[in-house]
């Protein structure tokens, strides 16, 4: 048995994770971000149309890149004021919506 422990990667970690990206670039463009925890891998999807079902590609899209059943975080802009997280772990889904301003509390 190992005694390697995993850190797990909650909604409320990748929200911070994502609002430091916004504070630095912005977030008229934000793109949507997945974190793939274990591979401590992390990418954009560009090229999504504004008026597409971003929810839906964008889960389809960390879903298609997730190795099996892998663990991931998808985080995605939904209004001008919040983005939405969507976590897949052990094949069941987590989703949370938060402010994209770091002293605004989570809806």
């Amino acid at each position: 048995m190992s005694n390697v422990r995993r850190q797990v990667a909650t909604l409320e970690v990748f929200a911070e994770i994502t609002r430091t990206v916004i504070a630095s670039g912005g977030f008229a463009d934000f793109l949507p971000t997945v974190l793939y925890p274990q591979r401590k891998q992390v990418m954009a999807l560009e090229g999504v149309p504004r008026d597409a079902d971003v929810d839906a590609i964008a889960v389809a899209w960390a879903a298609d890149g997730a190795i099996g059943e892998e663990e991931f975080l998808v985080a995605f802009k939904i209004s001008e004021h919040e983005f939405k997280i969507v976590r897949r772990l052990a094949g069941e889904f987590e989703v949370g919506v938060f402010n994209a301003e770091s002293n605004a509390s989570p809806s």
